[in-house]
């Protein structure tokens, strides 16, 4: 039988938006589906009330080595004042500071590798889930879903990524390799993710980890899109390659009006099981309840007028 974990990275600043997600989770996600959060270890007394029976806290300290550590830094308001980075940043004796976007990617890839189940889900806290998750979202006759989007997506960020990942995987290089595998609810195999890891050691004649610490650019989905689609195969990897995203997802944009949050809910579609409004957006609390609440009716409804059909 497949097993199966979430995993959400969070910290302090998004913990009201995680404890929606841990509140979805417990309505829509089955109870067999463990559940891990990681936090920094300052930030486990805070998140403390969302820990239960199927919902365990870790420390990111406890899933990283020794030598990779936050460095200090002020509160939020004189990060802004002194126009510090948002994020955090870490150090090693095996690399430049590594900021936190990239921290974080490399936090995702240490906790798959670790998890003790079959397929991860990564879901991260300013996603909620909108209808039940089904094993058939993740896995459809033995193998594991893999976002991928055969059509670029434009954008020089990306195209640096995949520039990125075929020199990590040793492969010729291109700036697309056939997909586009960023989403905000993506599928991992476990077993795939640590042959990424291991190809990563095999070309660079050092520790995984230590060498993306030294990697000032790259994308783990991309990672690890790149290495199931071009170094295994999809029937090597025992994977099935989907081009619709999981999740109904605003990424960038104030909700300027009430017609556009009323366009946004009304867009969401029968294969979508989460919805993002990504943590950046300057939108309330209240209105991201809202929000997701009512796309979240509008998905029972859907699902109920399939079940009628």
């Amino acid at each position: 039988m497949t097993t199966y974990e979430l995993v959400t990275l969070s910290f302090s600043r998004d913990f009201e938006a995680c404890r929606l997600m841990c509140e979805s989770a417990e309505r829509f996600v089955p109870e067999g589906m463990e559940h891990r959060v990681i936090v920094p270890r300052a930030d486990l007394p805070l998140f403390a009330p969302l820990a239960s029976a199927r919902r365990r806290l870790v420390a990111e300290e406890d899933i990283l080595p020794w030598w990779f550590r936050r460095m200090p830094m002020p509160s939020p308001r004189w990060r802004r004042l002194l126009r510090l980075p948002r994020r955090n940043i870490y150090i090693t004796p095996f690399s430049p500071p590594v900021r936190g976007w990239i921290a974080q990617q490399i936090m995702k890839i240490a906790a798959a590798e670790q998890s003790k189940a079959d397929v991860v889900v990564h879901i991260d806290s300013d996603t909620v889930f909108v209808r039940p998750l089904r094993p058939e979202h993740l896995c459809r006759d033995g193998r594991v879903r893999l976002y991928r989007d055969p059509q670029p997506a434009g954008l020089e960020t990306h195209a640096l990524w995949q520039k990125v990942a075929g020199q990590l995987l040793g492969l010729s290089e291109k700036t697309f390799y056939g997909g586009e595998y960023i989403d905000s609810c993506v599928v991992w195999k476990t077993s795939v993710l640590r042959g990424m890891t291991q190809r990563i050691a095999d070309i660079s004649g050092s520790d995984w980890l230590k060498t993306l610490c030294r990697t000032p650019h790259f994308a783990e989905y991309v990672l690890y899109g790149v290495y199931a689609d071009q170094v295994l195969g999809f029937d090597a990897a025992h994977l099935v390659p989907e081009s619709f995203s999981l999740c109904h997802s605003r990424w960038s944009g104030d909700f300027e009006s009430d017609e556009a949050i009323d366009s946004f809910i009304s867009a969401v579609k029968p294969h979508h099981v989460t919805c993002l409004i990504q943590s950046t957006i300057g939108s309330s609390l209240d209105l991201r309840r809202d929000i997701f609440a009512r796309v979240t009716d509008v998905a029972a409804r859907q699902d109920m007028a399939t079940e009628s059909a």
